[in-house]
């Protein structure tokens, strides 16, 4: 049978036409399946990674220069924000909209998921295979049981991978992570994502406003988990599901006086990261630091600028 070009080409048009009909349905429905909570199944999962278009991200991409007092232009962070976690001021910023990897301050949306996830007293045990994750200071080790409440300390004190990766795998990881950069979106970390539950993958980025915004949130609704990130260290004894473990803060700021809490993080791609809330004259105020040379430093001089700003 003869088919003219005209027909060839009308019939062509057509099936164009419907697959870019099912593709953009397909992408709708998952774009609203994400942004309302209701994620995809385990079976489906695709990487979610954005690319650099999503945060902004140019290739070669310049430190701004810094304006303000002496102590403030010689930190040597990338990207810094100091704002009131009640009000919402911002003191001082640098860079505060763009992304940067984050390390460990992942754990604090980790702690918050398992907790929203979880009882409490949920038993969790650590396998074997989740302690070949990157070496912490917890010493967890396989076969031990906690409860989710207990492993929040090694969590958020020790910075444990081990128990980010069992907090995670306790149920489908997969669905964890989306639910860990889906309540990042609820909470307002618009630029926001994890690839991991500790923070050893450099995909888990985030900006410093992100994280002021997750400062003002743990302040204002999750006192719980900012309790424990003030917490020094936590002793917890031998029992017959685990070995006695001596839970130790590595946060630097944990023995003054007027730490609110905050956490740490570091990985050779992210350098360091920190969060540190502070009491200053009774107002809690954020000290937020990426992409630093030097975290404790860093956070020393922008608390000396704004205190000589005040």
């Amino acid at each position: 049978m003869f088919v003219s070009h005209r027909h060839l080409f009308a019939l062509l048009a057509a099936c164009i036409g419907v697959v870019s009909v099912v593709v953009a349905f397909k992408y709708s429905q998952s774009l609203s399946a994400f942004q309302s909570g209701s994620l995809r199944s385990a079976t489906t999962l695709e990487p979610l990674a954005p690319d650099s278009s999503f945060y902004g991200l140019t290739n070669g991409a310049k430190i701004a220069t810094t304006s303000g007092s002496s102590s403030e232009s010689t930190v040597t962070a990338y990207a810094y924000l100091v704002g009131d976690v009640v009000t919402g001021k911002i003191y001082m910023e640098k860079n505060a909209d763009t992304v940067f990897p984050v390390a460990s301050m992942s754990k604090l949306i980790t702690a918050i998921t398992a907790t929203d996830i979880y009882k409490s007293t949920k038993g969790v045990t650590v396998t074997q295979q989740e302690t070949l994750v990157a070496s912490d200071t917890s010493q967890l080790k396989g076969d031990e049981t906690f409860t989710v409440k207990e492993l929040l300390y090694p969590l958020l004190l020790n910075s444990s991978n081990v128990a980010a990766e069992a907090l995670a795998s306790s149920t489908d990881r997969a669905h964890f992570l989306e639910l860990m950069s889906s309540y990042a979106w609820e909470i307002g970390m618009r630029k926001t994502f994890f690839a991991d539950p500790s923070g050893i993958s450099p995909q888990n980025m985030a900006s410093t406003r992100d994280f002021f915004t997750l400062a003002r949130y743990l302040y204002s609704s999750r006192p719980d988990i900012l309790a424990i990130t003030r917490t020094s260290s936590l002793y917890l004894a031998t029992t017959t599901d685990h070995n006695s473990h001596n839970f130790v803060s590595i946060h630097p700021f944990v023995y003054d006086a007027n730490f609110l809490g905050g956490k740490t993080g570091h990985t050779d791609e992210a350098s360091d990261t920190m969060l540190t809330i502070m009491n200053m004259n009774g107002r809690p105020i954020a000290f937020i630091v990426l992409k630093s040379q030097g975290r404790a430093g860093d956070t020393r001089l922008l608390i000396d600028a704004y205190k000589n700003n005040r």
